[in-house]
């Protein structure tokens, strides 16, 4: 996640303070080495989730540094220690249902999906969403770049302009109420 202003920063660590557990992949995990804590806003750090379906991603990454509780999706094992928790799961059916699932049964009852672009679509996909927060930094140049998850079912709710970034909000038609 490349965010340009300190204001949009704090924005997202605020938000993450408000759940109970963040999400990312195995790109995003390799790319970025993200912390997924809130060091900008004060309250408690969300449990991390990291999707690494064959355990490739190297144990010098920030998410296993096991200062804040940790769950490892994964093909291939079941294991727990050190803050950290390997969760198997099956390549046979969705990931964000059985993700879900596995959080529901941890009691984890809020989950923040930060990245990247095939864990948000797979989310998409399964229609296992509720509100979209789309970050756009409107000077920002460079190149290319990755295409963005498509939204499905979506209704614009509003949006926010901070210096060059500019967070639209958009909710789930189907789960929103009438």
């Amino acid at each position: 996640m490349l965010i340009t202003n300190e204001k949009t920063n704090r924005l997202v660590h605020k938000w993450r303070s408000e759940v109970q557990s963040i999400l990312v992949g195995t790109n995003t995990a390799l790319l970025d080495d993200p912390e997924l804590t809130t060091r900008l806003w004060p309250g408690q750090n969300p449990v991390r989730l990291v999707v690494d379906l064959n355990l490739r991603l190297p144990s010098t990454l920030k998410l296993f540094d096991g200062k804040v509780k940790t769950i490892v999706f994964n093909l291939i094992k079941s294991h727990e220690g050190n803050n950290l928790k390997f969760y198997k799961i099956s390549n046979e059916i969705g990931l964000a249902g059985q993700i879900l699932n596995a959080l529901y049964h941890f009691n984890i009852q809020s989950l923040l999906v930060e990245g990247g672009t095939q864990m948000l679509q797979s989310f998409i996909n399964e229609d296992e969403w509720d509100e979209a927060k789309v970050i756009t930094n409107e000077s920002l140049l460079v190149g290319k770049g990755l295409p963005a998850p498509q939204l499905q079912n979506h209704q614009y709710a509003g949006s926010e302009q901070f210096q060059s970034d500019k967070i639209k909000y958009y909710r789930n038609q189907r789960h929103s109420n009438p």
